[in-house]
């Protein structure tokens, strides 16, 4: 899951990863900070997953390594700073990624053993953690049982391996789904099984 602004990513047949649209702050990963109408291709190489958010987008390589770029004003890109990556990509986490999804500011990932990671803006509780603080480095959220996630622009969603439906961040529509317009600080069950 992601929540696109300005740009997209495609992967084609033979497994290359191309993306296209916005890229002042050098999201699509080719190099440059020049915004692209006919699709290029990204500059790191065997990629199996990605993930789009507001202006940065996240990988994962075939090694299960995290790699991110672009916008990094509220720390989204987990590297340690709000240092904006863009004229390359930069390698977050070494291996054992599975799954990524991004807001308009905030990241998330999986890794092999169901953990639950976050990064970036944290302002209405998307990241999980309870403080409202922003992190500029993956902060743990559980440290097991999270099966797949999903992020819009100022929430998140996770369901866990006993088919529970968990979501956080802002709810002024009632995005997370708990019957509130209640932001959400914390992670809260929306559904008990089955999802």
């Amino acid at each position: 899951g992601a929540f696109a602004r300005n740009h997209s990513l495609y992967l084609d047949v033979n497994g290359t990863l191309l993306a296209v649209g916005d890229n002042d702050n050098g999201q699509l990963g080719d190099g440059t900070q020049t915004d692209q109408n006919q699709t290029v291709q990204v500059s790191v190489g065997n990629v199996i997953a990605a993930a789009v958010g507001g202006d940065h987008t996240l990988l994962i390589k075939t090694d299960g390594s995290l790699w991110a770029g672009g916008d990094n004003a509220y720390g989204q890109l987990g590297d340690g700073n709000t240092t904006d990556r863009n004229s390359s990509f930069v390698k977050i986490v070494d291996a054992n990624v599975t799954a990524v999804a991004a807001g308009k500011y905030h990241s998330l990932f999986l890794k092999r053993d169901g953990s639950l990671w976050s990064m970036g803006q944290n302002d209405y509780g998307q990241l999980g953690t309870v403080d409202g603080f922003q992190k500029v480095s993956p902060t743990l959220v559980f440290s097991s049982g999270v099966a797949s996630i999903s992020a819009g622009a100022y929430h998140s969603l996770f369901v866990k391996s006993d088919g529970s439906l968990w979501t956080m961040g802002k709810n002024t529509w009632g995005q997370l789904g708990d019957g509130t317009t209640t932001t959400r600080k914390s992670p809260i069950k929306v559904v008990d099984e089955n999802v």
